[in-house]
């Protein structure tokens, strides 16, 4: 028998009773009223099914019920690799998490220039590799933080149809370069690191003197760079732009003249070829002594009820929240003709893991798995893909939480043909190009549990 959390309308001119909860609260209005106007501007009321031609509206036995008592099942599971390409934005930096273990970002990228025309009486003053502040961080961006710029011994070429979070290219062990900074993503445009000058004059020399004069030339000669963190830093993931007008290796050269000097830079940019990605970011996370370490394929879960009652998600590392329903079909067994009006799945942040370094994600992507937890697709309700909302603001307990929308997906269970072990995976919008990180509380939780709750439309019994 299921247990139900309701108030009754009928006849609809009586009081309506509404539970304490505010947000049930609202979602009950707001439904009672929508169902009102589909009655009320139906003339033979056959928008409603269960009402025969001519009858009255208060003959039937109408109920908007809420539903927060089925079960909710959530664990962590991680995929064994996802797809870093597509991304503008170049990662790099690294961080100690207490919960999640030792989180590295690095990035890869060839560089061409727009055009192959230098001056033939240009002098080679410096270099620097120029990278544009896309505003993105994560963790602690006090901390003193150090990149190592390398030169690629490898084109920048998937060996794969796809670059994923953990492919890597060969790289000149001894940098090019070091850069101790910290990082100011919104206070400063851009970090400005000096390459040697040995290193760009067999670049600039080649391009000014004919000998590369288009891209395949080039990349015989120079692969592109990476640029890498110290092993040793705990401090940030800093997220830089890799648009060609803002992230470049740029060349500073004079040309003397009977006039005087005269001053110019020339430009390789990160390579804007969409139709061949030509860049990646390389995210990797030790879960050495950490609950994750035995996630080693999709098919390992960890149930919240073994790790603290809490579930767990991590962009860039292929960590997701995994949500089963298993008593959902007994939804069929409601008396009378009723419908799934909505279906809110509400995950609680426990108070002790919210950081101002490790900030939650404002949205999350709710997704379809196979029984293998194979990857099917995100979850869409008609046209609309379903997102998660991050809801921190005048709730009752004081408490962040999202709303996750999953009415979709449980009409696809309640008229499936057979039982089928499927599942959705829940995790942060920016997946492929951040390492954000999200903790929820399980079904079990005492303080604020993973709920779901129902909206339901009873027409007659």
């Amino acid at each position: 028998m299921l247990a139900l959390v309701y108030r009754t309308l009928y006849p609809y001119s009586h009081a309506l009773y509404l539970p304490h909860n505010y947000t049930i609260m609202k979602r009950l209005l707001y439904y009672l009223f929508l169902l009102l106007f589909v009655v009320a501007c139906s003339s033979d009321f056959e928008e409603l099914p269960t009402f025969e031609i001519g009858q009255e509206f208060t003959d039937s036995n109408v109920r908007v019920i809420s539903i927060d008592t089925f079960s909710v099942s959530l664990s962590t599971f991680k995929f064994d690799s996802i797809i870093v390409e597509g991304t503008d934005r170049l990662l790099v930096g690294r961080y100690e998490d207490e919960s999640f273990g030792n989180v590295s970002a690095s990035s890869y990228f060839e560089l061409i220039p727009l055009t192959y025309r230098v001056e033939e009486e240009g002098v080679l003053d410096s270099v620097a590799l120029i990278l544009d502040y896309d505003t993105y961080f994560y963790n602690d961006t006090t901390a003193i933080s150090e990149i190592l710029v390398h030169r690629l011994l490898d084109d920048v070429e998937p060996e794969d149809e796809f670059y994923y979070n953990t492919s890597t290219i060969p790289f000149d062990p001894v940098p090019l370069a070091t850069k101790s900074y910290r990082p100011e993503p919104f206070d400063e445009d851009s970090l400005h690191i000096s390459l040697p000058l040995i290193f760009g004059q067999e670049i600039f020399r080649a391009i000014r003197d004919g000998d590369v004069d288009n891209d395949g030339e080039l990349t015989d000669l120079f692969k592109g760079l990476t640029i890498q963190p110290n092993s040793t830093n705990n401090g940030a993931v800093i997220g830089f732009e890799s648009d060609t007008e803002e992230t470049f290796l740029r060349f500073f050269y004079k040309v003397e003249d009977e006039f005087g000097v005269e001053e110019f830079t020339y430009d390789l940019v990160v390579n804007p070829n969409q139709l061949s990605e030509k860049k990646f970011n390389n995210i990797t996370t030790d879960f050495s002594n950490t609950l994750f370490e035995d996630l080693d394929d999709p098919e390992t879960i960890l149930a919240s009820l073994d790790s603290d009652d809490r579930s767990f998600t991590q962009s860039g590392s292929g960590l997701a929240i995994r949500l089963q329903l298993p008593s959902i079909k007994e939804l069929n067994n409601l008396e009378g003709t009723g419908t799934l009006l909505d279906a809110i799945l509400e995950l609680r942040v426990p108070s002790e893991t919210l950081n101002t370094d490790l900030v939650v994600p404002d949205s999350l992507s709710v997704n379809l798995l196979d029984q293998n937890n194979d990857f099917q697709g995100q979850l869409f309700d008609g046209t609309e893909a379903v997102y998660g909302t991050l809801n921190d603001e005048d709730n009752e307990f004081n408490a962040d939480f999202y709303e996750v929308p999953v009415r979709a997906y449980i009409d696809r269970k309640l008229a499936e043909p057979f039982e089928a072990d499927d599942a959705l995976a829940i995790f942060p919008t920016g997946f492929t190009s951040s390492v954000d990180r999200l903790i929820v509380n399980g079904e079990n939780s005492e303080n604020f549990n993973a709920k779901l709750i129902l909206i339901y439309a009873i027409y007659d019994e």
